[in-house]
C-alpha cells in the first residue's frame, strides 16, 4: 500500500461517508413529507443505522475488489462510518436550527428602530412564540415541509446560488449575513417567478403571528374588540 493510495481511498472514505450520511436525513425528511404516517420520523435512528450499515459494508467491498488490500479496507472502512456518523449528526443539528432561522426571519421582516424600545423586544419574543405554536400545531409531513424550506432557506449554498442571480457574492448562511443582506436576500426570493411562493408563505405565517400578538394591537390602533363588517348599517 502506498501512501498516495492511502491518502485518496481516506479522502474518498471522507467526502463520501459524510455525503451519504448527510444527505440521508434529507432523504428520510422527504420520505416523512410524501408517506407522513406509513414513514413515520420517530423510527429515523433506526434507519440511518440500517443505511449506514448497508452503506459501510458497500463502500468496504468496492474498496476491497479495488486493491486487493485488507489493511487499506479497513482504515478506508472505519474513517467511511464515522464521517458517516458526522454526517448525520451535522444534518439532524442543522435541520432542528428551524427555529434560529425563523427568528432571524422575524427580526429581519420587522426591525427594532429604537435601540431603546424594550416593547418590540416583548413583541418579537411573543410572535416567535406563536409562530412556534403554529408549528409544533402542523400535521408532521407539513412541519418537515417547512424544515426543508428552512434549511435550504439558509444554506450557504443557496445564499450564494440565488445572491450569484443579482450578480452578487455572498459566502455565509442567511442567519449570519448583516440586517441590510438579509433583506436583500429575501427580496430575490421575492421578485423571482419560480421562488416568491417560499417567501410568501414564510412572510404569511410570521405576519400572523405578529399581529396575533396583543402586544402589536397599540401600533396599528386595535383595542381587542370584535370588528364590525363595515357594510352592516
Amino acid at each position: 500500500m502506498s501512501t498516495s493510495d492511502l491518502i485518496i481511498y481516506l479522502i474518498l472514505s471522507l467526502l463520501i461517508g459524510y455525503g451519504i450520511g448527510f444527505f440521508t436525513v434529507k432523504i428520510n425528511h422527504l420520505l416523512v413529507i410524501f408517506l407522513g404516517k406509513l414513514w413515520s420520523s420517530g423510527n429515523a435512528q433506526k434507519r440511518y443505522i440500517l443505511v449506514g450499515g448497508i452503506a459501510t459494508i458497500v463502500f468496504g467491498m468496492a474498496v476491497f475488489l479495488k486493491t486487493n488490500d485488507f489493511t487499506l479496507t479497513i482504515l478506508s472502512t472505519s474513517v467511511f462510518a464515522i464521517l458517516f456518523l458526522v454526517g448525520v449528526k451535522h444534518a439532524m443539528h442543522r435541520f432542528n436550527q428551524y427555529l434560529e432561522i425563523l427568528n432571524a426571519l422575524i427580526q429581519s421582516l420587522f426591525p427594532k428602530k429604537d435601540p431603546n424600545d424594550d416593547q418590540h423586544d416583548a413583541l418579537l419574543a411573543d410572535t416567535s412564540k406563536i409562530s412556534q405554536q403554529m408549528l409544533e400545531s402542523m400535521r408532521k409531513s407539513s412541519l418537515e415541509s417547512l424544515k426543508i424550506l428552512f434549511f435550504f432557506f439558509d444554506s450557504v449554498f443557496a445564499v450564494f446560488l440565488i445572491s450569484l442571480t443579482k450578480g452578487k457574492f455572498r459566502f455565509n448562511r442567511f442567519v449570519h449575513l448583516s440586517d441590510k443582506d438579509q433583506v436583500d436576500y429575501m427580496h430575490i426570493w421575492a421578485d423571482s417567478e419560480i421562488l416568491n411562493l417560499a417567501p410568501v408563505a414564510l412572510k404569511a405565517l410570521i405576519g400572523y403571528s405578529y399581529y396575533t400578538s396583543h402586544l402589536s394591537w397599540d401600533k396599528i390602533g386595535y383595542r381587542g374588540e370584535v370588528l364590525r363588517r363595515s357594510y352592516i348599517n
